[in-house]
């Protein structure tokens, strides 16, 4: 239970010295005109955070870092980083200090495939016909995994683990609500989202795939939480999660979001009842053959899945991709440079609808990658060192996850069912990465990738821990279950 607030707590000398440099680090939001009334919420964040301590804080960096660094201006963006990372420090210093062998640490596999990512990065950038246009990704991956290590390592217990997901989870729950004020408050109507050029509504995070990776994430854990479950009445408001979760998904309309979601229930139900493994396979068979052979619903799928814009012109943008490989294959274009040759293989002409729709979109990205496939954005940019390393990353993870699985099979149910939502969570987010090359390794996104680190830290976690002694773990499985 969160303890509550000490006068003498107040008056420490460490905490009046968190409490001057957090009000600090709020100076900036204050003196920004446009944003003046942000400073009375960073206030009074500050305050509750005396009042709720450390996983207050923390869960309000995860929060603010998914919903307040997107769209937004950039003035206001860099405000909430620079209070976001701080603070995160702070905590991570508060801890450890300068004493760097306490410093968590990590598998030998995991930072064999650092070495080996950095390595491609700086070996493709050196080769490259532009050399610096890969400094800035290469700083920001540095930056993204000193972010991610620290998440990591102010995990002491499942407990936070758990608040890390439930502040994604919340996320997801803001992400659909300001997506249903959209649609209700836009001139777009249910028959539009239901017709043959239906929109993708989407807020507060715009890039559509990036939204909806915290579905991704969501679902799993709901699903476990559902099997976990034995009353009714505990399971009543996350079967609401459920539809509430669904309209984004109906609004957003992500393909490969929907197979990661399917892909990850059909994970959890295996491992945890075969049974609904099998109910699930045979009812998505059933209804891909009545919806394919009978027309009216036919028609409905192929409106609601958009299947009549084929892969949206992925075929065209994977062939753009393989013929730079083909021309690049050792080294690939460099970190960076595929602003630089993307005209040099365009499939489009420049004035057509795709040509300027493509543009708009590598100009908004900042000149990222637009391979749409995580695999074929790898081998691009770094060539062989680059395929290389986009293989290793699934296969460490997989290999981390299936061990961690075994090793808590017969552990607390509890901790049990979070891993198995938290292994076909990350699953799923693999998968959808040979469709898109958001949620694993994007050019350092915060939105983007942090999820999937989160996850694989959390794994990790439990990977390296040592379980209780048998004795312990007999007394937690003949326990209730709550």
């Amino acid at each position: 239970m969160i303890e509550s607030l000490k006068i003498s707590d107040i008056i420490s000398k460490e905490n009046l010295s968190f409490l001057i440099l957090s009000i600090g680090l709020s100076i900036p939001a204050i003196l920004l005109g446009e944003n003046l009334l942000l400073s009375l919420p960073v206030i009074t964040v500050i305050m509750l955070s005396f009042v709720f301590g450390e996983r207050f804080i923390l869960s309000i960096i995860i929060i603010s870092l998914f919903t307040l660094v997107g769209d937004l201006g950039r003035s206001l963006r860099l405000v909430v980083q620079l209070v976001d990372f701080t603070l995160l420090g702070i905590l991570f210093l508060k801890r450890f200090g300068l004493n760097f062998q306490s410093y968590p640490a990590v598998p030998k596999s995991v930072l064999y495939f650092l070495l080996l990512y950095f390595s491609a990065m700086t070996i493709s950038a050196v080769m490259s016909n532009y050399p610096f246009a890969g400094i800035g990704t290469i700083t920001q991956q540095i930056a993204f995994f000193i972010i991610a290590y620290i998440f990591y390592s102010l995990i002491s217990s499942a407990r936070d683990i758990n608040l890390y997901f439930t502040c994604i989870f919340i996320v997801g729950c803001i992400l659909v609500t300001f997506s249903l004020l959209a649609f209700s408050q836009g001139e777009v109507s249910l028959l539009d989202i239901l017709s043959p050029n239906r929109p993708r509504v989407s807020a507060i995070i715009t890039n559509i795939e990036a939204s909806t990776n915290f579905f991704v994430v969501s679902f799993p854990l709901i699903i476990s939480i559902l099997l976990l479950k034995r009353k009714f009445a505990d399971k009543a408001i996350y079967y609401f999660f459920i539809f509430y979760f669904s309209l984004g998904l109906i609004l957003t309309m992500s393909r490969s979001a929907i197979i990661g979601i399917i892909v990850s229930t059909a994970i959890i139900f295996y491992l945890l009842n075969r049974k609904r493994f099998y109910h699930l396979v045979f009812s998505i068979t059933f209804i891909v053959l009545l919806f394919l052979f009978y027309t009216p619903l036919n028609e409905l799928l192929t409106t609601f899945l958009r299947i009549e814009s084929g892969m949206s012109a992925r075929d065209y943008i994977w062939k753009m991709s393989m013929d730079m490989i083909k021309d690049n294959t050792l080294f690939g274009i460099g970190p960076g440079a595929y602003q630089y040759e993307m005209l040099n293989y365009f499939p489009y002409m420049l004035g057509d609808w795709w040509g300027r729709l493509f543009i708009y979109i590598s100009e908004v990205s900042g000149g990222a990658n637009l391979s749409h496939n995580f695999f074929l954005t790898f081998f691009t940019d770094m060539g062989i060192l680059g395929i290389m390393t986009a293989v290793a990353l699934p296969l460490i993870y997989l290999r981390i996850g299936i061990k961690t699985l075994k090793k808590y099979k017969n552990d607390d149910p509890n901790n049990y069912y979070l891993i198995i939502a938290l292994f076909a969570a990350g699953t799923s987010i693999i998968l959808r990465n040979f469709f898109n090359g958001i949620g694993l390794l994007y050019v350092g996104g915060i939105q983007t990738d942090l999820p999937f680190w989160l996850i694989f830290g959390s794994l990790i976690y439990f990977y390296k821990m040592p379980l209780p002694a048998k004795e312990v773990i007999e007394d937690q499985i003949k326990s209730p279950v709550t």
